[in-house]
């Protein structure tokens, strides 16, 4: 199971893609610049967690520094290696989102569980815990309960302790403020 921070890292790095777009206009070669930087970013992330994307980051940031652009003769050579990195950025794009896709149900799945969880805290409790240690309290609660021992206890098999608790945590706001 993908730890949940990481899908959120992954998440986020996939949405600073955008800012990438407006260095075509400008200045030429600056985007194959920050493509590599940002490749290189994600091949950090994937090699510390030693995720299956790993070879394929890889490859298209190979691809990406070892490009010449003298295959192309029309244009300049650093407008032609900000056009290959374009490609090698959407490689990359699918080969994330479709590595995440199996993750996301499970993680949306999950956070609407926490919630209906909480739900039932409450009409068990009468209130919701608050403070640093509200998530802690509540899956504690969770735990202890009888009738919510079965919704804890699939989720923690579908996700794990560790990611149950960062969902939690993630969707408590939401809980809190409604």
């Amino acid at each position: 199971m993908l730890n949940y921070a990481v899908y959120l890292q992954l998440n986020t790095m996939l949405g600073e893609i955008s800012k990438l777009t407006p260095l075509l206009k400008n200045a030429v070669g600056g985007y194959a610049r920050s493509a590599e930087t940002l490749l290189c970013a994600f091949q950090n992330i994937v090699d510390e967690q030693r995720l299956t994307l790993s070879s394929d980051i890889a490859v298209e940031l190979q691809k990406l520094i070892s490009f010449d652009g003298k295959e192309q003769a029309r244009r300049s050579p650093r407008k032609e290696r900000d056009m290959f990195a374009v490609g090698c950025i959407e490689r990359v794009v699918q080969k994330v989102k479709l590595f995440l896709e199996k993750y996301d149900k499970v993680f949306a799945e999950c956070a609407d569980a926490c919630r209906q969880l909480a739900a039932q805290i409450v009409a068990v409790n009468g209130d919701l815990p608050q403070g640093v240690n509200a998530v802690d309290t509540m899956l504690s609660i969770a735990r202890r309960t009888d009738a919510l021992k079965p919704y804890y206890a699939q989720l923690v098999g579908a996700v794990g302790v560790f990611n149950l608790r960062a969902i939690f945590d993630s969707v408590l706001p939401q809980i809190l403020n409604s």
